[in-house]
């Protein structure tokens, strides 16, 4: 057996026995009041993008124990099958993703040296935008420095890098379409942090939770676009980190995430009136994880991937899992 074929086999061998341990640590598996189970992704990943456009839900890059991959898949939110569609042009991983125009924007990430070896490279700075009309990616103007497990927002046709690590991590990155540039926003963050989650309401972002210093945090503090200023916002119930984010019917839901001191995944769903007030809780996932995606289509939040394994355990555990929430059910 050669060197690469060995290190290989061996990883595999591990990452199964810490499968093992990791699952028999969970919950079991049964739907939660609320939730059903849709066709599960063709590839297990955690650290992927989403993007919704029209019905179809691009799932894009992630990671796991080979490296940063660069496939890309859609998931039909009203037929529930998955295709495949154009890769990204480099492995990617822990990324910033939105929708502006039609078109996708994936900004930042660790990457891929290349197909042989699949390893991470330092943090990046690049921008790649996909058109569904032409069916290919392209790059646009890189951001002013890398920055990796950050937040990407659409905001009135622009574009709010927000959060995550690497040089400046504090500013505010803003990009217009129209013209292919970057600008730094006047306010930066009032307490830098990575592996947070946004969700926007009208011209404001919300940044909920994240990593900030060594531990997880309830912190959330929301950005008026309009104003370009910070505001805080109400705290969550419990630290999160690595949580996904998404707007249903005019609230804002928050559910999986981990901590990592000790390491732990969360199946926690926290929902909140942007609007104010307080947050209240929901049904949860049926299966704790983190590093998952999530968007709303039709009136359902949709919950795809991610890792139930926590910390050094992640890239072990990769999930396919589709679960699908419905608020009136």
């Amino acid at each position: 057996m050669s060197e690469p074929d060995s290190r290989s086999h061996l990883l595999a061998m591990i990452g199964a026995v810490l499968i093992a341990a990791v699952m028999t640590l969970l919950p079991g598996g049964a739907a939660a009041e609320g939730w059903r189970d849709g066709t599960p992704m063709t590839t297990a990943r955690a650290y992927a993008g989403a993007a919704l456009l029209g019905d179809d839900l691009y799932v894009i890059g992630g990671g796991g124990i080979s490296g940063p991959h660069s496939i890309t898949e859609i998931y039909d939110t009203v037929g529930d099958i998955w295709r495949a569609a154009a890769a990204l042009p480099v492995g990617l991983q822990q990324f910033g993703i939105a929708v502006s125009g039609g078109k996708i924007y994936v900004a930042g990430g660790y990457s891929a040296r290349g197909t042989r070896d699949n390893q991470i490279e330092e943090e990046s700075d690049n921008l790649w935008i996909f058109d569904p009309a032409v069916g290919t990616w392209i790059s646009g103007a890189p951001m002013p420095s890398s920055r990796v497990a950050l937040g990407l927002a659409s905001v009135g046709g622009k574009l709010y890098a927000i959060g995550g690590k690497g040089p400046g991590a504090g500013r505010v990155f803003v990009y217009s379409p129209e013209t292919d540039r970057w600008a730094v926003a006047a306010a930066s963050m009032p307490a830098p942090r990575s592996d947070l989650a946004l969700a926007v309401a009208g011209d404001e972002i919300y940044v909920i939770g994240g990593h900030e210093g060594k531990a997880a945090t309830t912190r959330v503090d929301i950005f008026d676009t309009a104003r370009q200023a910070w505001r805080p916002g109400p705290a969550l119930p419990s630290p999160r980190e690595g949580h996904v984010a998404a707007v249903l019917d005019g609230r804002i839901h928050v559910t999986g995430g981990e901590s990592l001191s000790p390491p732990r995944s969360y199946a926690d769903h926290f929902v909140l009136d942007a609007k104010g007030g307080a947050w209240g809780r929901a049904a949860p996932l049926p299966t704790p994880r983190h590093a998952a995606v999530a968007a709303v289509a039709h009136g359902r939040l949709f919950v795809i991937g991610g890792s139930p394994g926590a910390g050094v355990y992640t890239v072990f555990t990769q999930s396919d899992v589709v679960d699908i929430y419905s608020p009136d059910k």
